[in-house]
């Protein structure tokens, strides 16, 4: 299923060597919950706070403030997590994910397993797409989700986190085409590895 044609970007997780397909299964179907937690958290009554934190994000704050705003949108959102049914020792990773692309304005819209893990990544602007792109030419992406992953799937893995040239300019192409502006850009094969660590039991 394509959803380039909506402005999102399918993100590939590999894993060297594979994970079981249960396994797989079974986090993709927690990070797809964590996702709609998160995003129903957006649309709740201000008075829970998320609504004034993510306005915040939007003012003119120095970095120390917006870290501070992140720590706070971890928290509020590690409790929706426990609440909705999230495993309690995977929602600090999993908030910790959700809060930074929230900074970002990314938001991962579901997960799905396919001899690999393929995270599809909602971009709304030109500037938000170049802002994944940053994400993950610097490592914080694969990081992120390192340590959720760790928190998860106790066994020693190589993780390549791998978005397509083809999508990533076609989404690129689609954003331009919906603002009315074209930016002329040049988009290889992003590619970073890690090694896993072993969670202990």
């Amino acid at each position: 299923m394509s959803h380039v044609s909506t402005g999102v970007v399918a993100a590939r997780l590999n894993f060297t060597p594979p994970v079981c397909p249960e396994t797989e299964a079974e986090f993709t179907q927690m990070l797809t919950k964590a996702g709609r937690i998160v995003s129903r958290l957006k649309t709740e009554d201000p008075d829970i706070g998320i609504t004034a934190l993510y306005e915040r994000l939007n003012q003119d704050l120095s970095p120390h403030e917006k870290y501070d705003v992140r720590d706070e949108l971890m928290r509020k959102m590690s409790q929706a997590l426990k609440d909705g049914g999230i495993p309690p020792k995977i929602t600090k990773c999993m908030a910790r994910v959700f809060a930074n692309e929230s900074m970002q304005d990314i938001e991962i819209i579901v997960a799905k397993p396919s001899k690999s893990i393929i995270l599809y990544l909602k971009c709304q602007s030109v500037r938000i797409l170049l802002r994944l792109k940053e994400m993950v030419l610097s490592g914080l992406l694969l990081w992120l989700l390192n340590d959720a992953i760790n928190q998860f799937v106790e066994s020693q893995h190589r993780i390549q986190l791998v978005i397509k040239a083809e999508d990533y300019n076609l989404s690129l192409f689609y954003l331009n085409s919906v603002t009315g502006t074209f930016v002329i850009l040049i988009v290889y094969c992003y590619s970073i590895m890690v090694i896993c660590c072993c969670v202990p039991d």
